[in-house]
C-alpha cells in the first residue's frame, strides 16, 4: 500500500470492518490510515475480488480455496497472472494451475517448473511425464 497498490480482499471468516481496522493500524498504514479506505476493497465473493487483478494471494488455510474455479479466475485476471500460495493449500493443484497459465510462488516449496509468460495468450502446456524443453541459444 505504500506504493499505492490497490487491494481487493476476500476472507470468508473475517468481517469487512475488522479487515479495514486491522489494515488501518499505524504499523501497516503509517501516518495515513484514511488511505486504507481508498486502496482497499473488501469483496464477499472470491471471483469478484480477482477480477482484473495481477495476483491472487492466499494467506489463510480455508478449504474453500481448494475448490474454486481457477480457470474462471485465470481468465478474468490480468496477465501474467500470479498465485502466491502463502499457506500451501493448493500444493496438489500446482501442476494444473501452471497448465492454465498461472505463475505460482509459495513459501517453503520450490515449484517444479517455471513457465515463461506468453503475452500472445498461448498457454504453454507441461506434463509431469516429460522434462521441460529447453530454449535453444542463438
Amino acid at each position: 500500500m505504500d506504493e499505492g497498490a490497490k487491494l481487493h480482499i476476500f476472507d470468508p471468516k473475517v468481517a469487512k470492518e475488522q479487515i479495514i481496522q486491522d489494515l488501518s493500524q499505524p504499523s501497516i498504514s503509517g501516518d495515513n490510515p484514511e488511505r486504507v479506505s481508498e486502496l482497499v476493497t473488501v469483496s464477499s465473493d472470491p471471483y469478484e475480488a480477482c477480477k482484473s487483478a495481477h495476483a491472487l494471494v492466499i494467506c489463510t488455510e480455508w478449504d474453500m480455496f481448494k475448490d474454486l474455479d481457477y480457470e474462471k479466475i485465470y481468465h478474468q485476471m490480468l496477465k501474467p497472472a500470479f498465485i502466491f500460495d502463502g499457506r500451501r493449500v493448493l500444493d496438489h493443484l500446482h501442476p494444473q494451475l501452471q497448465n492454465l497459465g498461472f505463475q505460482i510462488e509459495t513459501i517453503g516449496k520450490k515449484v517444479m517448473t517455471r513457465l515463461p509468460f506468453t503475452p500472445t495468450g498461448a498457454v504453454p502446456r507441461i506434463t509431469l511425464n516429460e522434462p521441460p524443453t529447453k530454449k535453444s541459444k542463438v
